[in-house]
C-alpha cells in the first residue's frame, strides 16, 4: 500500500523497514480508535465552522466515522500493517469509501496532534476510572474499620511486636494514604485536560485560521493547550506523570497485599480471605495459598516498569517530534489497564476480608504496653530514661 508521506513514483519502503518502525502501533490504535474518531468529529465539525468544509461534506465525513465506530464496535474495522496507524486507517477508508471529502479530513492536522488528541482523551476517561476505583477502595475501607476498627491488634517495628494497635489504626493508614492520592489524582486529571488538536505537527498553522476554541469545548476539554511546541513535548510526558501518580496508589496497594501475605499465614492467623479467593497446590493437599495477593505485590512492579519505560525513552529527547513517541504508547496503554484491574481486584479483597479477632487480641501481650508504663511513670515524676531502664526490667 502507498504510503501518504510518499511521492509518485517511488519505490516501496524496504520490508524489514517498515516491520520495525511500525512495530505493533497498528494493533495498539485499534484499542484507541474510538478517541480518534472523536477527536476527528470534532476537527471535522471545526473545518465546517471555518469553512473549509460545506454541510453536504460534512454530513458525509460525520457518517463515515459513525460507520467506522460500528465497524469496529462490531470487530470487523481492521488497520492493515502497511497503514502504519489507526489514523491512516481511518483516512483511507473515508477516501476509498466517500471518495474526495475524505482527502479533506486531514486538512489542518498532522498525526502528530491526532495522536495527542486521541490519546489524551484515553487519559482523561482512564483516570476518571481510576479515581472511581480508588475511591471504592476507600468506602471498602470504612466499611471494614466501621465494622472491626476498635479490635485490638499489635503494631510492629522491625518486623517484632511494638506497640498497641488496632485494625481501625491499621486499615485507617491505608485510607488516609488513598485520600492523599486523590488529591494527586485530581491534579493530574487537571494538567492533562487541556486540548492539544490544532497544534499539528508542533508549530501550529498561520494560513486556514484554525479555530481551537471550538474543537475544546467540543471535545469538553477545559482548555487549549497553547503553546504548540509544548504540546508536542507533552507528548510522553504526560503519560509518564499519569502513570506516576497512579503509582502512588499501586504503592499503597502494594503495602496492604504484603501485610496481609504475612497476617494470613499460619504462624500469625489474623486475618483471612473466602475459599473463592484462593487458589491449591499441585502436590500439596492441605495448601491454600494467597496467590491473588502475592500478584498483586509483583503487579506493582511491572507497573512501575511500564511508567520508567516511558521515562527512559523521553527524559532526553529534543523538542519537536520524534519517532521515539511511538514506543510510550504500548506501555502507556497496559499500565492503565493493569492500574484498573488491580485496584478493583483490592477493593474485592477488603470488601471480603474476614478478621480474626480472639487471634488479634491474644497476640496484645503484655510487653507491647511497656512503653505505657515507661510513660505513666514519668507522669508521677520519674525522667524517662529511668522509668525506660525499670521497666526494661521488669520485661526481661
Amino acid at each position: 500500500m502507498k504510503k501518504l508521506w510518499d511521492k509518485k513514483g517511488s519505490g516501496k519502503t524496504n520490508k524489514k523497514i517498515e516491520d520495525y518502525t511500525v512495530g505493533v502501533d497498528y494493533l495498539l490504535d485499534l484499542e484507541l480508535l474510538p478517541y480518534d474518531i472523536q477527536g476527528t468529529m470534532a476537527h471535522a465539525k471545526m473545518l465546517y465552522k471555518i469553512k473549509i468544509l460545506n454541510a453536504k461534506e460534512l454530513k458525509t465525513l460525520l457518517t463515515g466515522l459513525n460507520k467506522i465506530l460500528s465497524l469496529w464496535k462490531a470487530r470487523k474495522f481492521k488497520i492493515d500493517k502497511s497503514q502504519e496507524d489507526g489514523h491512516t486507517a481511518i483516512e483511507t477508508y473515508l477516501t476509498e469509501n466517500y471518495s474526495d471529502v475524505g482527502k479533506k479530513v486531514h486538512t489542518g492536522r498532522s498525526r502528530n496532534d491526532q495522536s495527542l488528541t486521541m490519546t489524551r482523551l484515553f487519559s482523561k476517561e482512564k483516570l476518571f476510572q481510576v479515581k472511581k476505583e480508588v475511591q471504592n477502595i476507600i468506602r471498602s475501607l470504612e466499611g471494614q474499620i466501621k465494622k472491626r476498627g476498635k479490635i485490638k491488634m499489635p503494631g510492629y517495628t522491625h518486623m517484632q511486636r511494638a506497640m498497641p494497635s488496632s485494625v481501625g489504626m491499621w486499615l485507617g493508614s491505608f485510607h488516609a494514604s488513598l485520600e492523599d492520592d486523590l488529591i494527586l489524582l485530581d491534579a493530574m486529571m487537571k494538567i492533562i485536560d487541556q486540548n492539544p488538536l490544532g497544534s499539528a505537527a508542533g508549530y501550529g498553522e498561520n494560513i486556514l485560521g484554525l479555530n481551537r476554541k471550538f474543537t475544546t469545548k467540543e471535545l469538553s476539554f477545559k482548555k487549549v493547550q497553547e503553546n504548540p511546541i509544548y504540546c508536542a513535548m507533552s507528548r510522553g510526558k504526560f503519560e509518564n506523570m499519569v502513570l506516576q501518580i497512579i503509582s502512588n496508589v499501586m504503592f499503597d496497594i502494594g503495602k496492604i497485599s504484603s501485610d496481609l501475605l504475612l497476617f494470613t499465614t499460619k504462624e500469625f492467623d489474623f486475618f483471612t480471605l473466602p475459599d473463592s479467593f484462593k487458589t491449591g497446590s499441585s502436590i500439596m493437599p492441605q495448601k491454600k495459598n494467597y496467590d491473588v495477593l502475592e500478584l498483586i505485590r509483583g503487579n506493582v512492579g511491572i507497573f512501575n516498569g511500564y511508567q520508567h519505560q516511558i521515562e527512559n525513552v523521553v527524559k532526553n529527547l529534543p523538542l519537536g517530534y520524534n519517532r521515539d513517541f511511538q514506543l510510550t504508547k504500548e506501555p502507556y496503554i497496559k499500565g492503565m489497564k493493569l492500574a484498573l484491574d488491580t485496584i478493583e481486584i483490592m477493593t474485592l479483597i477488603v470488601k471480603n476480608l474476614k478478621v480474626k479477632k480472639q487471634n488479634l487480641e491474644n497476640a496484645c501481650t503484655p510487653e507491647l504496653y511497656a512503653t505505657d508504663e515507661a510513660l505513666k511513670l514519668v507522669k508521677k515524676g520519674k525522667s524517662f530514661r529511668e522509668a525506660y531502664q525499670e521497666i526494661k526490667e521488669k520485661f526481661y
